[in-house]
């Protein structure tokens, strides 16, 4: 069990690097009105969420990711944005 805690604990550099960039596309995806009003503002969440996460990881909280309910509360809502990405897509093809 002490080998997987540090390998989690050597991951949050990168994992912190990753949903710092997922914030940002997030934001920058859900800002212009392209998709619907709920699709933007799922994204908006989760994207809030992933900042308030990296911000806590740099301030010295002991997040791994898999620590609930951050970072794990912004999935869900980022599930439903891609959902809603793709449904927008495939009804666009059609």
């Amino acid at each position: 069990m002490a080998g997987n805690a540090a390998g989690l604990q050597a991951s949050v550099p990168s994992y912190v690097g990753g949903i710092s960039l997922w914030a940002a596309a997030l934001v920058l995806i859900s800002a212009p009105k392209t998709f619907a009003l709920w699709m933007r503002l799922t994204g908006f969440i989760a994207a809030i969420l992933f900042a308030v996460t990296v911000g806590m990881v740099l301030w010295g909280a002991p997040l791994l990711p898999t620590s609930s309910p951050l970072p794990a509360a912004g999935y869900p809502f980022l599930v439903l944005t891609f959902i809603g990405w793709i449904l927008t897509l495939m009804k666009t093809e059609r």
